[in-house]
């Protein structure tokens, strides 16, 4: 059945619209309508009839067809409107034309009147169906604008080698705003024309042949330093080469810098040699799986016909592999600073039990895929576990066992065992795995060795896990060691110094005070926390300490509701969240307050340098416990 036609008519002249409905009938249109001749009918009928088109006479006792136009043009300027009249000179009609008028016709000439309603209202089916596209484009380009932006790896978008449009990422690695390089040519990255053209003719060549390209190159960041940089490209569109190309850059001048250190080292032996090649070959696949993500999900998001699930979907994608990749790098940074002796040792009172618990409970989900039993034995109470330790250090020594523990165990436990022996904190990671041969118990802990070369276990981490714990307890002044035999199982142990920490008090008077700690004055703290679990935790122990504890779940909201306060006594700045980073919202809060004490706290103690010199005030390092928050935070209020 047709659908009718809703017809506003303004018309005094009833004979008059008699004819006009006779007329619209022998037009073929099936209509419902409305007649009306005052200002406020026809007002009310716009309003409550919503008709799919008007028509209106331009002279009537009580108001014109230029009022019922304007009418019109304020309260539904989508709607189609049409001037019959008896008689109308041609500035009238010029006029009406000029103010919105679709279209007059003549009483006299009505058989015209059945193609102008349908090429009228064809005409505003086609406006209210571009305006609801526009609106819809606007919406699905915000939602781009906000992943492209948020994406942890270089974004851009490139016509005739002119910058189009940049994301975040490539700002930060380049020292940039946006607005320096947005309808800039691509050769101010660059450190000379040589590389621009060579990058650009590389690229171009492997575009036309495979519809994306891939090249290692250098960048020079606004303050001089250069970078290297992998480039990857693809056409926006492969029918429509001339829409330009979206890039993603990574930035991988630490990689670089390694890779340059192991071909120098290939002339040490042939040994050597042999491992170090099987080694470039497994961190090719490490830093190439999650790059072929990056790269690939990264170009998809520019496709127009994505759904935000799926665009969400990519972005997660990208993340994840991103991360990956950043702990593929930070390994191989490690090995190179321990081998060039730049490792920093940052000691500080630590609770033993509570970090390798810690620790521990990070694989319990891991162990839990494969059926391992996980478990710890200390002759060390909680009570007396305060050392003097870098616990970054020990976390990460810990953490590299336990993991290949994991993945060279199928079946069994996973023991974590820690004692105190004369003036040594003894540590032990046994399991029921694989085992290793006699002849491979030094090997392992060299530099780029791994007990199974094939392919299942090349592609299995980097390789480096052992040479790093060996450095850092060597360089924490310990020593490491291994005890296996082929199918049963391994049991790695490493020694540390012992110190205890020099105290007024004993350790359970400290424990007891922490516990009835309480401010004198009701204190408002910030705490800038992304992770809920975190927050919760911080919540807890600061719980009957006269605290008002108000939560920013990013940088940004961290300064809106500092400035917004009446008064914060003190914030809590997690260094690494969305939207704004902690250093960002530090550089804010410290323009409008030199005063206010600010906490950084994160996971990295190499942050605690940058974050003093961003304008903090103290540094919190995670995991922490009840004490150490308290004891920090006392420190300052």
């Amino acid at each position: 059945m047709e659908e009718k036609v809703k017809i506003l008519f303004a018309e005094d002249d009833i004979n008059d619209a008699e004819l006009i409905f006779n007329q619209i009938r022998k037009s073929g249109i099936i209509f419902d309508k409305m007649l009306v001749y005052e200002k406020e009918k026809f007002l009310d009928g716009l309003i409550k009839f919503v008709p799919d088109i008007i028509i209106s006479d331009y002279f009537m006792p009580h108001f014109d067809g230029m009022s019922a136009l304007n009418i019109r043009n304020e309260y539904a300027p989508l709607t189609p409107f049409i001037i019959v009249t008896g008689s109308v000179n041609e500035e009238v009609a010029v006029e009406c034309l000029r103010s919105g008028a679709d279209d007059y016709i003549l009483k006299d000439n009505l058989t015209r009147l059945g193609s102008a309603i349908t090429g009228s209202l064809s005409k505003y089916r086609l406006l209210r169906e571009k305006k609801a596209a526009e609106e819809a484009l606007s919406v699905a380009n915000e939602r781009l604008t906000s992943l492209f932006n948020v994406a942890p790896t270089g974004i851009g978008v490139v016509k005739d080698r002119i910058l189009l449009e940049v994301n975040n990422m490539v700002c930060q690695m380049t020292g940039y705003s946006a607005e320096e390089l947005t309808g800039k040519s691509a050769r101010i990255l660059y450190p000379d024309q040589k590389e621009f053209d060579y990058v650009g003719l590389e690229k171009y060549r492997q575009i036309i042949a495979t519809g994306k390209g891939t090249v290692e190159t250098l960048w020079k960041k606004k303050n001089g330093d250069i970078i290297n940089v992998l480039l990857s490209s693809t056409y926006i569109s492969q029918s429509d080469p001339d829409k330009g190309v979206i890039f993603t850059a990574l930035d991988i001048t630490d990689r670089k810098r390694y890779e340059d250190e192991l071909i120098k080292s290939k002339e040490k032996a042939e040994e050597s040699d042999r491992l170090k090649t099987a080694f470039l070959h497994n961190i090719s696949h490490e830093i190439r799986t999650p790059l072929n993500a990056i790269v690939g999900f990264s170009s998809l998001l520019g496709e127009e016909d994505l759904d935000n699930e799926t665009k969400n979907n990519y972005a997660e994608i990208i993340i994840q592999s991103s991360n990956h990749l950043l702990s593929v790098i930070s390994d191989i940074v490690d090995i190179a600073n321990i081998e060039a002796n730049l490792i920093k040792i940052n000691k500080e009172a630590t609770n033993l039990n509570l970090l390798i618990r810690s620790v521990v409970k990070q694989f319990e989900i891991a162990a839990e895929k494969k059926n391992l039993i996980l478990l710890t034995e200390s002759n060390i109470s909680d009570s007396d576990a305060e050392f003097i330790i870098d616990p970054v250090k020990l976390k990460q020594i810990l953490s590299n066992l336990i993991s290949n523990a994991i993945k060279f165990t199928d079946a069994g436990k996973i023991i974590i065992t820690w004692k105190l022996t004369d003036n040594f904190i003894v540590f032990e990671v046994a399991d029921t795995g694989i085992g290793i041969h006699e002849k491979e118990h030094e090997k392992i802990f060299g530099r780029f060795y791994q007990v199974d070369n094939s392919s299942k276990r090349l592609n299995e981490g980097t390789g480096l896990g052992l040479a790093i714990s060996k450095g850092l307890v060597e360089k924490l002044g310990g020593k490491i060691g291994v005890s296996s035999e082929p199918g049963k199982g391994s049991r790695f142990i490493f020694t540390l110094p012992c110190e205890k920490p020099v105290t007024g008090k004993p350790e359970s008077d400290i424990a007891e005070l922490i516990e009835s700690f309480s401010f004198p004055e009701k204190k408002k703290i910030l705490v800038a926390e992304d992770m809920e679990s975190n927050f919760k935790l911080i919540h807890y122990f600061l719980k009957n300490t006269n605290a008002e504890i108000i939560r920013a779940e990013n940088g940004k909201e961290a300064v809106n509701k500092f400035l917004s306060a009446e008064k914060i006594d003190l914030i809590l700045m997690d260094i690494k969240m969305p939207v704004m980073d902690g250093y960002t919202a530090v550089k804010l809060i410290r323009e409008k307050d030199k005063s206010v004490p600010i906490i950084a706290q994160t996971a990295y103690l190499d942050d605690k340098e940058t974050a003093i010199k961003s304008g903090c005030s103290g540094f919190l390092l995670k995991p922490f416990d009840k004490r150490s928050l308290i004891k920090t935070i006392s420190e300052f209020i």
